[in-house]
């Protein structure tokens, strides 16, 4: 778990966490807490310091989680087709049609 971070979010954030890789964890964990404290105290006014640093910190972790955990079990966007070109299958020609 992050060293800083808002009582009422640790289920949450455990079962974030627990999409990622062992690796990843203590790693995603320390930048959680970083980010978590950045945001509280660049807020200046006191009763939206924690639902700041709260939102911020989650949106990260949420977006994190979500990319890591799809690639860690294989699940990828197909690579583009490539474009119809001026090789391709239906218009090839034999070295006897290209001579006319």
């Amino acid at each position: 778990m992050p060293s800083v971070f808002c009582p009422e979010d640790s289920k949450w954030i455990q079962e974030m966490l627990l999409k990622l890789n062992t690796s990843q964890r203590q790693k995603v964990a320390i930048q959680y807490a970083d980010v978590y404290q950045e945001a509280f105290d660049n807020e200046p006014v006191s009763y939206r310091q924690e639902n700041r640093a709260r939102h911020e910190a989650n949106s990260r972790l949420r977006v994190r989680a979500d990319r890591h955990s799809r690639s860690g079990v294989g699940y990828a966007e197909a690579p583009p087709l490539a474009a119809q070109g001026r090789f391709s299958n239906a218009t090839a020609q034999t070295p006897d049609q290209r001579r006319g």
